[in-house]
C-alpha cells in the first residue's frame, strides 16, 4: 500500500510541476505593448486626449487580434524618440526607414507611402526634381526627423542652401505662407500631411512644386524590449490584415492607400 501511495504522490507532483511550467510558459508570452506617437495628421491625431487616426486604428486592431493589451500615448515627437531610446516604449509610429534605425527597431509594414514634396509660394515657377534645384533656397522642414535627414542627404554639397528646422509641419506651412523664409523660401513636407494641414489652416497661397522622394511609413517595435517571437506575431497579424483588405479599408476612411507589403527584417 505504501508503494502505491508513493507512486500516486509522485504522479501528482509531476502533474503539478508540468502545470506550473505550462502556466509560466503561457505568461512568458503575455505582454502589454506600450506605444507612443505624435499629433501628425492625417496619419495620427489626438482627439479628446486619445490617439486617433489610421495608424492608431491599425495598432489597436493588431493588438486585439493578438489578444494582447496595448496602450497608445500622443506626445511631442522628440519626447517619443527620447522615451524610445530610454527603453520606456515597446513601439512608436509612424516612422520612415533609415539605415541607422535598423539596429534599434523591427519595421512592421510598410503601412503606406507618402511623397516628400517641395512647396512654394505662388509666383515661384521653379520645378524641383533633384538636389541641384535647391541651390540658393532657404528650406523650412520639420526636424530633426526622417524627412529632415532626407533633405540633408538630397542637398549635400549644393551651394547656398539654408535649412531651417521647425518644431512641426504646420509651422513650416504657416511661415512659408507668410513669406518668412524670404523671396527664395520653400517648404519640404510630406504631401499627404501638407494637403491636410493647408485645408485645416485655410492656407491658399502655397503650392506643390515637385515630388522629390517616395517614403514608406512603418510601425516600429523596439528590438531591445520586444522578442523576435512577439515581433513576428505582430508582423504576421499585420500581414493578415493587409491580405484580407482590412488594412486598405481602414486607410480608405482617411483618404489613404496601403503600400506594397515587405518582409520583416
Amino acid at each position: 500500500m505504501r508503494k502505491s501511495g508513493d507512486k500516486i504522490l509522485r504522479v501528482q507532483f509531476v502533474f503539478a510541476l508540468l502545470g506550473s511550467f505550462l502556466f509560466a510558459s503561457a505568461n512568458a508570452e503575455t505582454v502589454t505593448l506600450t506605444f507612443a506617437t505624435q499629433d501628425f495628421p492625417p496619419f495620427n491625431r489626438e482627439i479628446k486626449g486619445s490617439a486617433a487616426g489610421p495608424f492608431a486604428d491599425i495598432v489597436r486592431l493588431i493588438c486585439q487580434r493578438m489578444q494582447t493589451d496595448c496602450t497608445i500615448e500622443t506626445l511631442p515627437w522628440r519626447r517619443v524618440i527620447g522615451e524610445a531610446q530610454q527603453l520606456e516604449l515597446s513601439g512608436i509610429f509612424p516612422m520612415s526607414r533609415l539605415p541607422e534605425r535598423e539596429s534599434d527597431y523591427y519595421f512592421i509594414g510598410p503601412i503606406l507611402e507618402t511623397n516628400f514634396t517641395v512647396y512654394t509660394l505662388a509666383g515661384d515657377t521653379t520645378e524641383f526634381r533633384e538636389g541641384k534645384d535647391f541651390a540658393g533656397y532657404t528650406i523650412g522642414v520639420y526636424g530633426p526627423s526622417g524627412i529632415s535627414k532626407t533633405l540633408e542627404q538630397i542637398t549635400a554639397g549644393i551651394p547656398s542652401v539654408k535649412i531651417v528646422m521647425e518644431l512641426n509641419h504646420v509651422t513650416v506651412l504657416r511661415k512659408l505662407s507668410a513669406g518668412r523664409y524670404g523671396a527664395k523660401g520653400i517648404g519640404f513636407i510630406d504631401r499627404d500631411g501638407a494637403q491636410y494641414l493647408m485645408s485645416d489652416e485655410h492656407i491658399t497661397n502655397v503650392y506643390a512644386a515637385g515630388d522629390i522622394k517616395i517614403m514608406d511609413l512603418y510601425i516600429c517595435l523596439s528590438r531591445k524590449l520586444i522578442s523576435p517571437e512577439i515581433a513576428a506575431r505582430f508582423e504576421t497579424t499585420f500581414a493578415a490584415l493587409n491580405n484580407s483588405g482590412e488594412l486598405a479599408a481602414i486607410l480608405k476612411k482617411y483618404g489613404l492607400k496601403p503600400a506594397p507589403p515587405q518582409p520583416l527584417r
